[in-house]
């Protein structure tokens, strides 16, 4: 049994966020001319605005095209398996694996995955940044390999 999610899938496309990236970026490109078309030096301020407007148009480019800009800096995923328990919630924290062969028992309470280790440590999964969807799943994955590996689990 295996589950596997990404968890920056499945962003909708949106026109209106294309129509706003565009915007920020004729913006951007605009103010820059409107300078160079006057015959005015170009300050650091003018880079500044130019630059910022233009990466605020390149994310709501991304954002429309149902991309998220995070997946640039890292991953984030849910994958179960028969040897592994493995999160990662967000491109910029750390990923949280725990080994099959090192629990005593698993017990769930609304939002929270309590891991008993063997070695009588405690390892917390915080699931609140995850959907009802994808808590369900992992919730009938954990108790369908626990049953078969014989380790004690308490989920409602």
């Amino acid at each position: 049994m295996e589950y596997k999610r990404d968890l920056f899938k499945g962003n909708d496309k949106s026109v209106f966020r294309l129509i706003i990236g565009f915007a920020f970026l004729v913006i951007s490109i605009l103010w820059i001319m409107s300078k160079i078309h006057e015959n005015e030096l170009l300050k650091p301020f003018d880079w500044l605005y130019s630059t910022v407007f233009a990466l605020n148009g390149v994310a709501h480019i991304f954002a429309g095209f149902g991309t998220s800009i995070e997946r640039f800096f890292g991953k984030s995923f849910v994958h179960i398996d028969n040897d592994t328990i493995n999160i990662k919630f967000g491109a910029f924290e750390k990923e949280k694996k725990t080994y099959w062969q090192d629990i005593l028992s698993i017990d769930y309470v609304p939002h929270h995955l309590t891991i008993q280790m063997k070695d009588n440590s405690t390892k917390i999964y915080s699931l609140t940044k995850l959907d009802s969807s994808c808590i369900s799943d992992i919730k009938e994955t954990i108790t369908k390999i626990a049953t078969v590996k014989g380790i004690k689990t308490i989920i409602n």
